[in-house]
């Protein structure tokens, strides 16, 4: 088999272009590249990533630790957070290693991969993963805010607090007070934000709170997110006939329209719902197409990834950056035309 050497030997070049040549790490002319290429080609040889990866102590490898529901496939959030975080590795030679085990749900899964940094999702409060990474000395980014509030932890994030005032803001200028609130699991992060940043829109307008009219996603309890939505529906709709409903993701309120459908309640006529995401296409292709928050959830990959890379080269950088997220204002919600004309 081919070595490195016997490359350089034959296409004239040194190891250390040879290894450019494939690595990407710093340019080669197009006719030099070319050459490397196809004497590679002609003698077989690839690169030996473990080998190089003990030469230059390095994995060349960014972990993405995503958790998502057995039952679903990939949701239109997740693929563009996805697209984010490859988008910019690859600029930089970095493969990605995808993990999605929930091991915030079962500590017994929670691995050492073999990466060089890590971004992860959906901090949880007193999060111990954080406190591990940092005990390993591998350069963490979450994709949300750290609690505690932490000045030596790197994050990007929505400013969440923002993102449920804004919703509740809205309905309650249409006239909602019964508003159902299918927030994610209680010990998210994002979730608090969410819930704080909506009573905060109560107190603006003088309008009762009640902290009963919140429900949580729990991964014991539902199969799915749609489950999830679906379930809560259900049930809620009978204590209250709630006007409208505001749905962690646009899975979530996959599952309301169903259970709207079952109950014979009309929307946006009977029911107003809006999802704090925005997957653009299963949003215009339900019936009615989905009022959504449009997070930039590609721009949170690509920021969280280029931060990353940063670290990895200077363990002393921290950076935080916040993504702002505006409302998508489609058929699911009625709107004024005042609000018709800001949205699509």
């Amino acid at each position: 088999m081919a070595t490195i050497d016997d490359v350089a030997k034959a296409a004239g070049v040194s190891k250390g272009t040879v290894s450019s040549v494939f690595s990407k790490k710093r340019p080669i002319s197009k006719q030099v590249t070319e050459r490397v290429l196809n004497v590679a080609k002609d003698m077989g040889y690839f690169p030996n990533h473990v080998a190089r990866s003990l030469a230059i102590k390095k994995t060349m490898i960014v972990g993405l630790k995503m958790p998502i529901s057995k039952s679903s496939n990939l949701s239109g959030f997740e693929i563009q957070m996805i697209n984010g975080v490859t988008k910019e590795c690859s600029q930089q030679g970095y493969r990605v290693l995808l993990d999605t085990l929930p091991e915030h749900d079962d500590p017994t899964q929670f691995s050492m991969d073999p990466v060089d940094g890590v971004i992860m999702l959906n901090p949880r409060k007193q999060d111990p993963r954080i406190e591990r990474f940092k005990q390993m000395g591998i350069p963490l980014v979450l994709v949300g805010r750290p609690d505690p509030e932490d000045e030596t932890v790197s994050f990007v994030d929505n400013d969440n607090r923002q993102v449920g005032f804004m919703v509740g803001d809205y309905l309650l200028k249409q006239g909602h007070s019964s508003i159902l609130f299918l927030n994610s699991a209680a010990d998210m992060t994002v979730a608090v934000d969410r819930e704080s940043g909506l009573a905060e829109a109560f107190q603006a307008h003088g309008a009762l709170w009640q902290q009963n009219h919140v429900l949580n996603y729990s991964r014991k309890l539902h199969k799915s997110p749609v489950e999830y939505g679906y379930m809560a529906m259900m049930e809620a709709y009978k204590q209250l006939k709630y006007t409208a409903v505001i749905a962690d993701t646009d899975r979530v309120a996959l599952g309301v329209l169903r259970a709207a459908r079952e109950l014979g309640i009309e929307v946006p006529a009977d029911l107003s719902v809006i999802a704090l995401s925005n997957d653009a296409t299963l949003a215009q292709e339900v019936t009615p197409r989905l009022t959504s928050v449009e997070l930039e959830v590609e721009t949170l990959g690509s920021e969280a990834a280029r931060i990353l890379l940063e670290m990895m080269g200077n363990p002393d950088v921290v950076c935080n950056r916040i993504v702002e997220g505006k409302l998508v204002f489609r058929d699911s919600c009625q709107i004024n035309s005042t609000m018709n004309e800001m949205g699509e």
